[in-house]
């Protein structure tokens, strides 16, 4: 314990100098602790405003088949020059010259030298392929290509004072097989049918609701306005049909066509009233229904 006696014997002047070392070097840690934490910040912040430029595919939101390849900088600076690299270009089928027999040549994919700059939440696009017939190819076409886009966060300067602009790059795996072309035109099917069920329930209910109300009226004039304006809807809509699917001319030809399906509910509509006309008698100014049994 003899160096713990050596303190001791320390004088007030010796504790004074001891104790402004001690400061001395706590202050040199403080400065170098708080040095580094200034460099990581400031690498964290030049990296959040460097662009971020990433590729990747997705169906086209006109046509959900048609597979588009996207370039977009997620970045809050614009990126230059950017360029593809890839191990694997990524190839598609030549459909306009295809053989005798469904057979057709296989191309890479015309992609562009370099795009020249890409401004922050901007992107390029363009169409790649379509998932469908890309199915119908199957194995004989390549389905996952990997690659990369290299991109500058300066432009290309001659200024020489200027620092090197500094180059960057994000990889990519494109793989079709992501997609599921096949489950997503299922489920587009059955959610389009599905649809389409509804609006003829709507249709049908709004029909429903229409006669229940026009039955209810004992003036023989309101009821044949009424009788007409239904027959002339329903000759209108049959017009339309013809022109559409029997290429027929319409009377009306600049509305859209109806499926058979929806003309269903209006032909119904129209059987009820000319049964009602038909089995009806004028009777002392008055409408009776005649006993059919």
């Amino acid at each position: 314990m003899d160096w713990f006696r050596d303190l001791a014997d320390l004088s007030a002047g010796a504790w004074t100098a001891l104790a402004a070392w001690l400061a001395v070097v706590v202050g040199i840690a403080a400065l170098v602790y708080a040095w580094r934490q200034y460099q990581r910040a400031k690498e964290q912040t030049a990296e959040l405003m460097q662009p971020n430029v990433a590729m990747f595919m997705e169906p086209s939101a006109s046509d959900w088949h048609l597979v588009e390849l996207v370039v977009k900088n997620f970045g809050k600076t614009p990126a230059y020059g950017i360029r593809f690299e890839f191990v694997n270009p990524p190839t598609v089928g030549k459909y306009e010259s295809a053989y005798d027999g469904g057979y057709v040549d296989i191309a890479q994919l015309n992609l562009p030298a370099e795009i020249p700059y890409l401004a922050p939440t901007q992107e390029w696009r363009i169409v790649w392929d379509s998932a469908l017939d890309r199915k119908e190819l199957g194995e004989g076409i390549a389905s996952r290509f990997h690659g990369a886009v290299t991109y500058y966060d300066e432009p290309t300067s001659s200024n020489k004072g200027k620092k090197a602009r500094k180059q960057l790059q994000s990889s990519a795996v494109l793989d079709w097989a992501t997609l599921h072309p096949v489950e997503r035109m299922e489920l587009l099917t059955t959610h389009d049918l599905a649809r389409q069920e509804k609006q003829k329930l709507e249709l049908l209910r709004n029909l429903l609701t229409y006669y229940h109300y026009a039955t209810s009226e004992s003036r023989e004039e309101v009821l044949r306005v009424e009788i007409n304006r239904v027959r002339a809807a329903a000759d209108e809509l049959r017009e339309r049909y013809r022109a559409e699917y029997h290429h027929e001319p319409a009377d009306n030809p600049v509305h859209a066509p109806v499926h058979p399906s929806v003309l269903a509910p209006v032909n119904n509509v129209l059987h009820d009233l000319a049964f009602d006309e038909a089995h009806t008698t004028i009777i002392n100014n008055g409408r009776h229904r005649r006993d059919l049994g």
